[in-house]
């Protein structure tokens, strides 16, 4: 389940220190995604897996530092069960806060975690328009029940879209939008080219475009709390 582990972190839990664990395999494929070792079998099949039981014992000599875990990946949920156990064990046992990476695919895993009370945070990533959801493997059916459940806990959810311009237009952003009126926390991420999946840079868009699409959602949707990681 885990490929990879960083014990300290300043910026993937939003106002904790936190170790970051990183789990492999993915059912979607975004064109911008830069963690291919964690994603493709040929390139995971490569690295070696990380037994749990070290990665709480290393959480555990670092909890009086940290104060929370991250659970990225690839994508954590596609390990079910697993996934949830290994989250009991470090919030019951290590008293730590955890928070969750996802593309939104497994609602029912979701609805489970927050209904057990094991998630103090979600980060929701919104990958494009709905109906353009096809493009990169996905089935936007099973993201838009997943919003339904984190709309629950708006004060637990961060809604993050990374512009990367083939996926990420002005009508997509305006198709997005009301998907998202029930949410306090959504982060603009800026596209990094480099080592990605489609392997090939494509243009970025200018300061003026980010400024439009900021005005568009501060005037759309006036209670959210719009971040900016450029």
């Amino acid at each position: 389940m885990i490929k990879g582990f960083r014990g300290t972190s300043l910026i993937d839990y939003p106002g904790k220190i936190a170790g970051v664990i990183y789990t492999y395999g993915c059912n979607f494929r975004c064109p911008y995604c830069y963690n291919i070792e964690l994603v493709l079998p040929e390139e995971y099949n490569k690295l070696e897996d990380i037994p749990e039981e070290f990665i709480l014992q290393e959480l555990s000599r670092r909890k009086n530092f940290i104060k929370g875990v991250v659970i990225t990946g690839g994508e954590p949920t596609l390990w079910g069960k697993r996934l949830i156990n290994f989250i009991e064990k470090i919030y019951y046992e290590l008293g730590l806060s955890v928070k969750l990476d996802t593309n939104g695919s497994n609602p029912d895993l979701i609805k489970v975690l927050f209904e057990m009370e094991l998630l103090d945070f979600l980060a929701l990533d919104f990958k494009t328009s709905p109906q353009r959801y096809s493009e990169i493997g996905g089935d936007f059916k099973k993201v838009a029940k997943t919003f339904e459940i984190a709309e629950s806990k708006p004060e637990k959810v961060e809604i993050r879209i990374t512009f990367y311009p083939p996926l990420v237009s002005q009508k997509d952003l305006e198709d997005m939008l009301p998907y998202l009126r029930n949410f306090k926390f959504i982060a603009f991420q800026k596209y990094v080219p480099g080592k990605t999946l489609e392997r090939k840079e494509v243009p970025l868009y200018s300061q003026d475009f980010y400024i439009w699409a900021k005005n568009l959602f501060k005037e759309k949707l006036p209670h959210a709390e719009i971040v900016e990681r450029f």
